[in-house]
């Protein structure tokens, strides 16, 4: 009987369950109600293999995902080029050479392929957009370069197949950005059109980056009137999102000693961070330009927030005993890895990243006669003396070696050759002159000599030359 019960569906089951059990049973009081065994049975997982088999082929296709359509061909692409590094700032850099490989893969027995483009695609996205859901407000993509590998169409056999690239990214580009107010990115973009009508579509980031030299240190003096305060601060001129960099610090001019007395400043705490500050300006799209005032006008965005920071209580040299005293330290500072600080940047998109290093002291004025130093009596009197620095972040120049630099020299830059003889005159030994040209002779007999030689030797030597008189 459970045989049976497989081959119904559900509404066809229940009938034939209630007969069976009140044949089965006879005496008993639930007639109509299936024992415990045959409601497992029933509800159980025979019923599910007999849903699965009745209709098996409705609902396994509901609850599968849908797979996208076998293509005749796809595209991939092989980056062979360095890591694409602009060396030195905007106005110097030389640049950074793209070159790679892109391969389209045939499936089939063979694919007949009209047109295929690729195009470099600078894209800047601003995450916050004059109208909200407008693409046209938040992204604004700028041709750079484009490819066109197919002149007329070409039929392409099973397998793969190579097209190599490469291009010459100018140094004055803006490196790639990932901000919280927008994104500057660069895109490959290949896009193929097959004799069915059929396209295939490509897409492959890259990523650009910027390295900037480092110099010499930068050294900065601040000086806090009405009081003969001065810092004395010595910082690199660049800095990198992961590490550490040296700041060496030092305040004059904290003692003012008079007759009787002296009034001195003391270090109470130190505070530095690293502030980060972004621009960005949103351009509105032609259906919304009424928004902003006209085409070609956008909405300014402004945000500050820190990618690094610490206190310090310690750690510093006082000197009270000089004429006008001083305080010194050195300490180390960093950025903060897990907050992904961004490199300095400026498009002319409008969107513009700058650094600060911010310098916070406490210090408290102090009182002390001279025949007793040690009793020492605040004034109650303190300042908060603070200073801001500019400061480039960068990632690191590496070898800081150029694309130019390591390739050897083009035909152009190959020196010209020796200058040639505009005519060549062979001559016979007879036809030269030889009147005043002196003649050689290895024998004692003296050759020849001319007009100008005879007049040599009959001249009277030197006197210095002469012999000594005895």
């Amino acid at each position: 009987m459970p045989g049976r019960t497989l081959t119904f569906g559900r509404s066809s089951l229940e009938e034939p369950t209630s007969t069976l059990i009140s044949s089965q049973k006879g005496r008993s009081s639930f007639e109509g109600r299936p024992s415990f065994s045959m409601e497992s049975f029933t509800h159980g997982k025979h019923k599910i293999s007999t849903s699965r088999g009745s209709g098996s082929g409705k609902s396994t296709g509901k609850n599968s995902p849908k797979l996208p359509p076998v293509k005749a061909a796809h595209f991939d692409m092989v980056i062979e080029s360095p890591p694409l590094v602009f060396l030195g700032s905007p106005a110097h850099s030389s640049g950074a050479l793209l070159s790679g490989r892109l391969r389209l893969i045939v499936t089939e027995s063979e694919v007949n392929v009209h047109s295929s483009v690729m195009k470099l695609l600078a894209v800047s996205t601003t995450k916050r957009p004059v109208a909200p859901h407008c693409p046209e407000c938040s992204t604004k993509s700028t041709e750079l370069f484009e490819w066109n590998f197919l002149s007329e169409p070409k039929t392409f056999d099973q397998g793969e197949h190579s097209t190599p690239f490469s291009y010459l990214l100018p140094g004055h580009l803006p490196a790639t950005t990932h901000s919280w107010l927008g994104d500057i990115e660069y895109i490959l973009s290949v896009k193929a059109t097959t004799a069915l009508g059929e396209s295939l579509t490509f897409g492959r980031p890259i990523k650009v980056q910027r390295a900037i030299f480092p110099g010499p240190e930068k050294s900065c003096i601040r000086i806090f009137p009405p009081t003969k305060l001065t810092a004395h601060v010595t910082i690199p001129p660049v800095i990198h999102p992961i590490g550490d960099f040296l700041v060496e610090f030092r305040l004059s001019g904290v003692v003012k000693k008079e007759a009787q007395s002296q009034t001195r400043w003391r270090l109470k705490r130190m505070m530095w961070r690293v502030d980060e500050n972004a621009k960005i300006i949103s351009p509105a799209c032609p259906r919304h330009a009424t928004k902003v005032g006209g085409e070609g006008k956008g909405i300014q965005h402004k945000d500050t927030r820190s990618v690094g920071s610490d206190e310090l209580k310690s750690g510093w040299k006082t000197d009270y005993d000089s004429t006008d005293g001083c305080i010194e330290m050195e300490f180390k500072a960093s950025m903060n890895a897990a907050l992904k600080p961004i490199c300095d940047v400026e498009s002319p998109a409008g969107m513009a990243i700058t650094h600060q290093f911010v310098l916070e002291l406490v210090v408290a004025e102090e009182w002390c006669p001279n025949n007793n130093l040690h009793s020492i009596t605040p004034t109650g009197a303190a300042r908060i003396l603070r200073m801001q620095f500019n400061t480039a972040v960068t990632e690191r120049s590496g070898l800081g070696i150029s694309w130019d630099e390591e390739q050897p020299p083009m035909y152009e830059d190959v020196p010209a050759s020796p200058p040639t003889y505009a005519q060549m005159i062979d001559f016979e030994e007879g036809s030269l002159d030889h009147e005043d040209l002196e003649r050689l002779s290895l024998g004692r007999s003296s050759p020849s000599l001319s007009p100008t030689q005879r007049h040599r030797r009959s001249s009277p030597p030197h006197p210095w030359h002469l012999p000594p008189h005895h």
